[in-house]
């Protein structure tokens, strides 16, 4: 079976080249290559055009007349109407550089899931990754460490309020890639890999890869960036204390309920969608996640405790029932 890699692009002709390359020179043979431009203002398009012309059995490129709106929203209508349901799927960003050996590795750990669980058992395995700069000098050896990620975390009500599968980083399953398609693109993910994440634990598997196979650039024009984690300071950046950006605490606070309104607009649509398929545990999972919003803060912390709607280190769970 094929590898099909989706690389959604838009203004980046800094970086695109080194990353069709990267893909482009995979040890894995079999890996094909579709680059969808969001109407690009820069020389993306131009440069995406070459490599189709290049490689025109290997690359494939379309360009969008009108912005999607959003990194979700492009990826996902990409899937929807354009993913082959017979291969495996990858997403990919335009500003990474994978390793030669990311598609070999990903497929293997794929392969062996399929074989305990099944291949027609969704499911996504997903690697670590280097963090580097703009120039690509190492910053992390691992993004997974960098940000005190647990990637054993991978149960629905868990991934319900903290993400921690990486879109670049993952490989869908031709199962998982079925059951995407077969509902409408989300019109509340909050992320492309946040939603394939709740599908892949609802209905199948996520399985973490701990090896870091590619180079996750930081720059200034990251739609998301890697933040070193560290306790002291996500404490003293919510307060609104000692901020480089100079937010205050009210600044904060609506961030944090912009973040939660989101979560909880995810889970909402996600129950909507799947809500038939869905085991009544999970159903039930979806309605008391969703039900927090409207709890009073002591009962809302009990219930978030209770069900394990947690985050991976204390602090962040303290914050979560104080701020939800």
């Amino acid at each position: 079976m094929s590898i099909q890699v989706i690389l959604c692009s838009r203004n980046g002709e800094k970086y695109i080249h080194a990353q069709i390359l990267s893909i482009l020179r995979q040890t894995e043979p079999d890996v094909s290559l579709l680059i969808s431009d969001d109407a690009s203002a820069d020389r993306t398009p131009a440069i995406a055009a070459d490599y189709a012309e290049l490689y025109p059995d290997r690359v494939t490129f379309f360009r969008r007349k009108e912005p999607s709106g959003s990194a979700a929203k492009h990826f996902m209508t990409v899937l929807h109407d354009r993913a082959d349901e017979d291969s495996y799927v990858c997403f990919a960003d335009q500003d990474d550089v994978w390793h030669p050996d990311k598609m070999e590795k990903t497929l293997a750990a794929m392969k062996k899931a399929e074989k305990r669980y099944g291949s027609h058992t969704p499911l996504i395995v997903h690697c670590d990754m280097r963090v580097t700069d703009g120039a690509g000098a190492e910053l992390a050896p691992s993004y997974v460490r960098f940000q005190q990620m647990t990637p054993s975390r991978n149960q629905l009500n868990q991934l319900l309020v903290q993400n921690n599968v990486t879109g670049g980083a993952m490989m869908m399953n031709s199962a998982l890639v079925r059951l995407l398609k077969s509902r409408p693109v989300p019109e509340h993910a909050v992320m492309h890999d946040h939603w394939a994440a709740l599908a892949a634990a609802a209905f199948g598997h996520i399985v973490f890869l701990d090896e870091s196979l590619y180079d996750y650039r930081q720059h200034a024009d990251n739609v998301l960036g890697a933040a070193k984690g560290s306790r002291v300071r996500e404490v003293l950046d919510r307060l609104g204390l000692f901020r480089k950006d100079g937010k205050t605490k009210a600044d904060m606070d609506r961030h944090s309920s912009s973040v939660y309104t989101a979560l909880f607009r995810q889970a909402a649509e996600f129950g909507r969608q799947y809500g038939d398929a869905l085991s009544e545990r999970d159903r039930r999972t979806l309605r008391v996640f969703i039900s927090l919003r409207k709890l009073p803060r002591v009962r809302k912390a009990a219930v978030i405790l209770r069900y394990g709607f947690t985050f991976n280190r204390l602090h962040r769970t303290v914050g979560e029932c104080l701020f939800m």
